[in-house]
């Protein structure tokens, strides 16, 4: 069957309202995720929390993102896309509502769980609907796109955790980040549904053993790798670097510009990560963008504490967080090798569970900067993405390749040849 969007470059009514429903929501996740690491130095002080119990507020919200991309991925290929984004927007906005109200740590813990599910439905569901809405030839730009959401998602939080927060306080801070999220909840309930999986998913929904099978379990484990080595990397070295700026002598507002230029490093390795992408597919651009950010760690490791207190500092910090950018490429790639029916299953397990183990990384950057500093953790983000490099070459090369072609094995062989329907 031909994929019907194959040669449009820009996008239609129904493709714009699915990207633009799905970014939304993904943007407001992220900004939830990183404020948090702003919010944390009040909160702490507030509760009267230890370092350690700090950063399990941080890491109980990637634990439940893992939980809610298992929960809500099978959710959206049984009953759709668009039903479980309206849902997973809901559950975090509530619970971050609800969040200004927390009268003590416990309590916050728990609605930081619940809003870590509803945010861990969001990527892998929306970004399912983007690849299946829009034709090969710009998918890797648009896919790559809707990750860039997290830069500005970054950006947004850097400027409201440097300034908003120290005036209102970390409570009203929750109360008033809630509010635009009312806005993507009216345009959820108008994005359409993704027409791959109305043609596919919903007239053939697999069952739970065909989870158990080679076609999705080899691309799972091929997907899952690849992010957990990415998210310990990026996770180890950006959650706890406002903290430690600050410890360093930094005002919460001169942390907050570094956060926000890591950002704008990364939005533009993210436009530049989309652009290739489709112009000399996911496999080099990946390798590529990850060598930039191996290479960038490494020269802070070697050279950071020389060069902090000059402005040369931030030519290696820009070279770091534009190669950071793996997930722009990994949204496009990895809906590219499950079939429709596991789409958002495969994704959104493959990138939560792997955010969910990045949990770890920053207890134990905690412990290794109050013995060693922070240095350690660059190399550390080095080996990793050096790793994501070498690893990229493992999946097939998926550019230009439309839904429909992805399905066909799928359709084309009997439920007992599992090798066969992978597609890979």
């Amino acid at each position: 069957m031909p994929d019907t969007s194959e040669g449009r470059l820009r996008l239609g009514k129904k493709e714009r309202g699915a990207f633009l429903g799905a970014f939304l929501g993904w943007l407001f996740d992220y900004y939830e995720v990183f404020l948090l690491t702003f919010m944390l130095i009040p909160i702490k002080k507030e509760f009267g929390l230890s370092g350690a119990q700090g950063a399990w507020i941080v890491s109980t919200s990637l634990i439940f993102m893992a939980v809610g991309g298992v929960l809500f991925g099978v959710l959206a290929d049984r009953i759709g896309r668009r039903r479980v984004l309206v849902i997973t927007v809901l559950m975090f906005t509530l619970a971050t509502f609800a969040r200004a109200l927390s009268p003590n740590y416990e309590v916050l813990l728990v609605l930081t769980a619940i809003a870590g599910m509803g945010l861990g439905g969001e990527y892998g569901v929306g970004q399912s609907l983007i690849s299946e809405a829009i034709g090969p030839k710009r998918r890797g730009w648009w896919g790559g796109l809707f990750y860039g959401g997290a830069f500005l998602s970054i950006m947004l939080a850097s400027v409201v955790g440097g300034h908003v927060l120290p005036a209102v306080g970390w409570r009203w801070t929750f109360a008033i980040s809630g509010l635009p999220v009312l806005l993507v909840i009216y345009l959820r309930a108008h994005t359409p549904e993704s027409p791959a999986w109305e043609r596919t998913a919903a007239a053939a929904r697999p069952a739970p053993r065909e989870y158990a099978r080679r076609s999705f379990v080899v691309p799972l484990l091929k997907c899952l790798i690849a992010a957990i080595m990415y998210f310990w990397a990026y996770y180890g070295v950006t959650t706890l670097l406002p903290d430690y700026l600050v410890s360093s002598g930094f005002s919460m507002s001169d942390a907050s510009w570094w956060i926000f230029f890591t950002a704008f490093a990364g939005l533009v390795g993210c436009l530049f990560g989309s652009w290739a992408c489709d112009r000399w597919g996911r496999r080099p651009t990946l390798s590529l963008i990850m060598a930039l950010a191996a290479t960038g760690g490494l020269i802070v490791y070697l050279g950071g504490a020389t060069l902090l207190d000059t402005a040369w500092i931030l030519v290696p910090f820009f070279v770091l967080y534009f190669g950071s950018n793996a997930p722009t490429i990994f949204g496009t790639l990895f809906t590219e090798v499950f079939p429709t029916a596991f789409r958002s299953t495969g994704v959104s397990s493959a990138l939560q569970i792997a955010r969910g183990t990045s949990a770890l990384p920053p207890i134990i950057a905690g412990a290794v900067i109050d013995r060693s500093g922070y240095t350690p953790i660059f190399l550390a983000a080095t080996v990793l993405y050096a790793g994501v490099a070498l690893w990229a070459w493992v999946f097939p090369e998926t550019r230009g390749l439309g839904i429909a072609t992805i399905d066909e094995p799928v359709h084309a062989t009997p439920p007992s040849h599992p090798i066969a329907r992978s597609g890979l």
